[in-house]
């Protein structure tokens, strides 16, 4: 019975009269506190728990055999303080007890709940030309004699080709002939060819939030001849 009983519930004795409710729960013991103008508290074991049903704790002990709490302390196992409502006889008199309860507010705070990283990454790759270029070469020819001859006496009908100067017969010497070639240059030009465009909207989703909030209610017991108008269920509400 010991994980069955637990604060809050209803505790009834053996003959069905409510003792009150639960308000502690040691290893061996459980506290009970009843009674509305005047607290009451007792101590009852787990053992002495014959049934827990529907919220309700069953004992098996009448009202005179429950122990109750000890005294003297100020203020009940559950922490309450025990008041008496003192007047004198056939005088009315009027005990206001207030009753609390939590509100529950809510409210929207902003929390980061992530970041995004953008990187901008230099990648690599081989572009293929294919330019025209030009290149001179050197062709040696040999001509005989008799074209020599020949084209002595008409030197002046013929286009005549360019002679070396500075040609000295049967004297050894050296020609320098330069051969040129065009070759390809690559100049690179950095251009903007695409852009990334980052925006950032704000969603509004509807989110249901639950809140566990405390309220008091007043408990009525009534010992003996107790004489009122109309019934105190409604304290318990």
């Amino acid at each position: 019975m010991r994980g069955d009983v637990r604060e809050g519930m209803r505790v009834f004795t053996a003959d069905g009269t409510r003792l009150g409710t639960v308000v502690g729960c040691g290893e061996e013991t459980f506290a009970i506190e009843g009674g509305l103008l005047r607290l009451k508290a007792f101590t009852a074991r787990y053992g002495d728990v014959v049934d827990v049903r529907e919220g309700d704790v069953h004992l098996g002990l009448t009202r005179d055999e429950v122990s109750p709490a000890e005294e003297g302390a100020g203020h009940a196992e559950g922490g309450g303080t025990e008041s008496v409502l003192a007047a004198d006889f056939a005088t009315p008199s009027e005990l206001v007890i207030p009753l609390a309860r939590e509100e529950a507010h809510p409210r929207v705070v902003v929390h980061e709940t992530g970041q995004v990283r953008i990187h901008k990454v230099v990648r690599t790759e081989v572009r293929h030309f294919t330019v025209p270029v030009r290149r001179e070469e050197l062709v040696v020819e040999r001509v005989s004699e008799q074209v020599v001859a020949a084209e002595g006496p008409r030197a002046t009908s013929a286009p005549a080709r360019p002679v070396l100067e500075g040609l000295v017969p049967f004297e050894a010497g050296t020609f320098v002939i330069p051969l040129h070639e065009e070759r390809v240059e690559l100049t690179k030009t950095v251009h903007v060819w695409q852009e990334v465009a980052v925006s950032r909207y704000t969603a509004e989703a509807l989110q249901k939030v639950h809140a566990t909030v405390r309220k008091e209610t007043a408990e009525v017991e009534e010992r003996g001849e107790v004489l009122h108008d109309g019934p105190v269920d409604g304290l318990h509400s």
